[in-house]
């Protein structure tokens, strides 16, 4: 894994590594050490889908609000008009005590983007007019440590709703608008696969379905030692067609995944989630239709290939799983259309 920016490297080590994977999107404040001394950083991990919206340039807000004791954060995220993503934390060490006062003092900030897997996959500097608010009064005094955050959920969930539907500064809570910029600078990141391929996530590659698929592959390859058939293929006339996007095997089954993403990188105007649970409708609908014919194949016996050609060893006796990989559960329109009946279609 390579980065364009030293302290990349550091952020991430500094923090629990299995807080960034078992929670699905975050944000976090931190102040390690860069080229020019320590540096106000912030990380945003989210869904790929999300980052995009930042690397297209929609606006942002930052707030800040005590919580008794405490101090909570939330970045807002405009992705859409009527829905904006929010993400929030509660300030638990000092080192983000550190970067809120120099970001206090007009220090820039050093943004750092992670994907689902928690890999960096974007950084920039942006600048936060913090200066001139309140922040250095609302974070004084506040308790550093770990924080009971189901004991506080309701009380968070308050604030949060309140900075979602007024997105302005109070007597107790600090709201700092962020100019969308998109001038980010990419982080490209290599896995070799157990099968000894290489898989590259970009996240401003021009094929956004395949990135989608190759995060796919970075989450299933270590699950079995032979690890896992990315666009497997089967014959088709003289030629050869795609069974899947991504295939395991192993002996008590077989797991066909087919991979569904949203363009966003290159359209002219970017879609609301309304018409991305549009797509994504139609998408699911397409991909079990493809997982039925795909494992119709597998069980009749079709010999299947890698795409370098070689014979792959596939189960076919043991029960075999369909998956349909899309970018955001929450952009399902309607989940009680995919219930038992759909699933007798498929298998």
């Amino acid at each position: 894994m390579a980065s364009a920016h030293v302290p990349a490297m550091h952020v991430l080590a500094s923090h629990n590594r299995s807080e960034f994977l078992s929670c699905p999107q975050l944000i976090r404040f931190d102040y390690p050490k860069g080229r020019d001394g320590h540096e106000p950083t912030l990380l945003i991990k989210a869904s790929t889908l999300l980052l995009k919206y930042i690397a297209r340039g929609v606006r942002m807000q930052l707030a800040f609000s005590r919580l008794d004791n405490r101090l909570l954060y939330a970045l807002k995220v405009f992705d859409d008009p009527e829905a904006a993503a929010v993400l929030w934390s509660i300030l638990e060490r000092d080192e983000e005590k550190a970067a809120l006062e120099a970001l206090a003092k007009g220090e820039p900030c050093q943004v750092f983007l992670y994907n689902e897997i928690a890999v960096n996959v974007a950084w920039s500097e942006v600048s936060l007019s913090v200066a001139d608010t309140d922040l250095t009064t609302i974070d004084k005094g506040a308790a550093t440590g770990r924080v009971d955050h189901a004991a506080i959920k309701n009380a968070a969930s308050a604030i949060i709703d309140r900075f979602h539907r007024d997105g302005a500064s109070s007597a107790d809570i600090v709201v700092v608008d962020i100019a969308g910029t998109t001038d980010w600078k990419p982080v490209r990141n290599t896995f070799i696969t157990s099968g000894a391929s290489s898989s590259l996530l970009d996240l401003f590659a021009k094929d956004e379905g395949n990135q989608q698929e190759q995060i796919g592959v970075w989450l299933t390859d270590n699950l079995h030692p032979l690890g896992v058939h990315h666009s497997p293929q089967i014959p088709k006339g003289n030629g050869f067609r795609e069974l899947a996007d991504i295939l395991l095997s192993y002996q008590y089954g077989s797991i066909v995944i087919e991979s569904k993403s949203i363009s966003i990188l290159l359209r002219d105007a970017l879609p609301d989630r309304a018409k991305l649970a549009h797509d994504i409708t139609a998408h699911i609908t397409k991909a079990v239709g493809q997982l039925k014919g795909g494992i119709r194949m597998i069980k009749s016996g079709t010999p299947v290939t890698s795409k370098a050609g070689g014979a792959l060893d596939i189960e076919r006796t043991q029960p075999i799983h369909g998956i349909v990989l899309i970018p955001d559960l929450d952009l399902i329109e309607n989940p009680k259309a995919y219930d038992l009946a759909l699933l007798w279609q498929i298998f």
